[in-house]
């Protein structure tokens, strides 16, 4: 007789294969065990499918429905779900189609499952007080750049060597839906969410790293170093994030932190 984790653990199997493969193990009452276990797998599959086309809907219109349903197919049966909420089944997507269609005229569908996978996260992410400019002025001025800045935690930077954002906004319900063209370079986009909602702004590539080491714990300093951003862009690019009420808190100098 096998224990509840061992039949539990066949029961999920069948559900992603094959209904027979646990069939003596169920009472028949009336209805084949492989068609009573046909049921839940259909079931499965349509709570699987429904999920994952929910947080995909700008690569599922840009693919089409039969296509897009293939992909969810082989999809799940390398990343079945592991959490109990749906919302969570596609957090390999991105990851999954950078594997399989590398080398091919669609890879950039990983990017474009980039950014609709930051578009999810975001709208899900806690919400914080914001800073306002003038928060900077309580630093030393001296050595300012040796501070940090603690950004909301929706904010995400999605980098593209293709224009995704274009493509993002064609394949919204009130876009045309027509095709873009992928030749007209890369879009870096920063995804966040406030108070009117979702929000994607397109910045150049130094820019979005130096956000990004920002958010990795960099100081400013470090950052605009390591990410090539012009000094005299500095100023924009932190007169934006403030702008968007993504600062939320300032990392200050050692010696005033102590």
């Amino acid at each position: 007789m096998p224990s509840l984790p061992e039949i539990q653990s066949s029961f999920a199997a069948a559900l992603r294969g094959s209904p027979a493969s646990m069939a003596e193990d169920i009472n028949a009452d009336g209805l084949e065990p492989t068609d009573r276990l046909r049921i839940y797998q259909n079931n499965s599959r349509a709570m699987f499918d429904g999920a994952l086309e929910r947080s995909y809907p700008v690569l599922r219109r840009r693919v089409g429905d039969e296509y897009f349903q293939r992909l969810a197919h082989e999809y799940r049966a390398r990343h079945p779900s592991r959490s109990a909420d749906l919302h969570w089944v596609g957090q390999h997507f991105p990851d999954y189609l950078a594997d399989t269609q590398a080398g091919t005229p669609y890879e950039w569908l990983a990017e474009l499952a980039a950014l609709e996978w930051a578009c999810e996260t975001s709208l899900v992410a806690e919400s914080r007080p914001s800073l306002d400019l003038a928060s900077l002025a309580t630093l030393d001025q001296q050595a300012i750049g040796q501070a940090g800045l603690e950004l909301q935690p929706s904010l995400r930077c999605v980098p593209s060597s293709v224009p995704i954002l274009d493509v993002w906004r064609a394949n919204q319900p009130d876009g045309d839906g027509q095709p873009v063209d992928l030749s007209k370079g890369p879009q870096h986009i920063l995804v966040s969410c406030g108070a009117a909602g979702l929000e994607l702004r397109e910045v150049p590539a130094p820019a979005l790293e130096f956000i990004r080491l920002l958010q990795a714990g960099a100081n400013l300093g470090d950052a605009l170093d390591a990410s090539d951003l012009p000094a005299e862009s500095l100023v924009e690019v932190l007169g934006l994030l403030f702008k968007a009420d993504l600062v939320t808190g300032l990392r200050p100098l050692p010696e005033q932190a102590a």
